[in-house]
């Protein structure tokens, strides 16, 4: 007698084939326009930040123009 093959054992159907329905919708909009705000909110205190930083450089750039003149003056 020949062996017979058996059967290819039968799986169960996988889950990652089922797919959630998408909600889009007002949350979404919310969301979305949640974060635009936030997005805005940051960008206007990165540029608050930035010309602070550019004040200072400056002062700082004038007082080693000042230091440098004094050590001039004193040599």
């Amino acid at each position: 007698m020949s062996p017979l093959p058996s059967p290819a054992p039968q799986h169960p159907p996988s889950h990652r084939h089922k797919q959630k329905p998408l909600t889009i919708g007002i949350a979404a909009g919310a969301e979305d326009a949640k974060y635009h705000a936030k997005y805005k909110e940051l960008k206007r205190k990165v540029k608050d930040i930035e010309s602070d930083n550019d004040k200072i450089h400056f002062k700082v750039l004038q007082a080693k123009v000042s230091i440098r003149r004094m050590k001039m003056e004193r040599a």
